[in-house]
């Protein structure tokens, strides 16, 4: 039975689960972080469990899986040599790995997925993205599963293949289902005023709204550089975009008990954005 569009788009949370906290891109090794994938597993379970009427479209971002193959294999700007073909399905083939061990842990926790590739829903132009199917999302969230769509190579127009990252996904389904949220995990505790790795005089920017934006910006240029303060700027613009005014919240996925808390709306060391 096919369920209305209101029906099983209430309640829906997209959770991105950053490259950064779930694979090994830190040491750019092509290994998964198993540790944080099982730990994410157990405490999406525990929320679901508690709350089954919640719904979940899952995001997972590659790091060195599809980042160092695009740069290898010089994937980012058209597919010209035979090269470049075997890089773009090695790629295809690395960024399916991630999908595949992410759904493994999920699975042994009792939890129903569904791939979709980004490659059967996305196609760009010259890396813009023409179209994006939501159906298959529709489709596994109404049967009461997980649907989880990866950074991946897909069809372009111009360029033969091109990359499209997890923050597209987030984006389209942002535009097109209006989740009541977006929740991305990552390996730092949100939005700094610098880095904080490398900076221990970085703040922590617990609020990001559209009447506080200015301030933020000239925050972080007091004691950063005006470069600094540009590519901040540059960050909020995409995640104005990419949130098409959803509200979200940035954290850390590394901590335990970090994903439950703000799946059930707990307060935590986080940025939260109205943007």
């Amino acid at each position: 039975m096919r369920l209305f569009f209101c029906d099983y788009m209430q309640n829906l949370i997209v959770i991105k689960l950053g490259g950064s906290s779930i694979t090994k891109k830190a040491d750019n090794k092509f290994e998964m972080n198993e540790e944080i994938l099982k730990q994410s597993a157990v405490e999406l379970a525990s929320v679901l469990k508690k709350n089954p009427k919640l719904k979940i479209a899952l995001v997972c971002g590659v790091g060195p899986f599809g980042h160092t193959n695009v740069k290898e294999y010089d994937l980012n700007n058209g597919i010209k040599t035979k090269r470049q073909e075997e890089g773009t399905q090695k790629t295809i083939q690395d960024c399916d790995f991630v999908a595949d061990k992410t759904i493994e842990a999920l699975e042994k926790c009792g939890l129903k997925t569904e791939h979709v590739p980004g490659y059967l829903v996305c196609r760009q132009d010259n890396k813009k993205v023409v179209s994006f199917d939501v159906e298959p999302y529709k489709e596994a969230l109404g049967e009461g599963k997980i649907p989880l769509t990866t950074g991946n190579m897909v069809k372009d127009r111009i360029l033969k293949w091109s990359p499209m990252s997890g923050d597209v996904v987030v984006a389209q389904l942002c535009k097109q289902l209006r989740p009541d949220k977006v929740i991305m995990g990552t390996d730092v505790e949100g939005i700094f005023t610098a880095d904080p790795k490398i900076d221990k005089k970085a703040e922590l920017i617990e609020r990001i709204t559209k009447e506080n934006v200015e301030e933020v910006l000239e925050k972080a240029g007091e004691s950063k550089s005006v470069d600094v303060t540009g590519g901040m700027k540059g960050k909020l613009e995409k995640l104005a975009q990419t949130l098409d005014g959803v509200p979200a919240e940035i954290f850390n996925l590394l901590k335990e008990g970090n994903l439950e808390k703000v799946l059930e709306g707990k307060e935590i060391k986080s940025t939260k954005l109205l943007l």
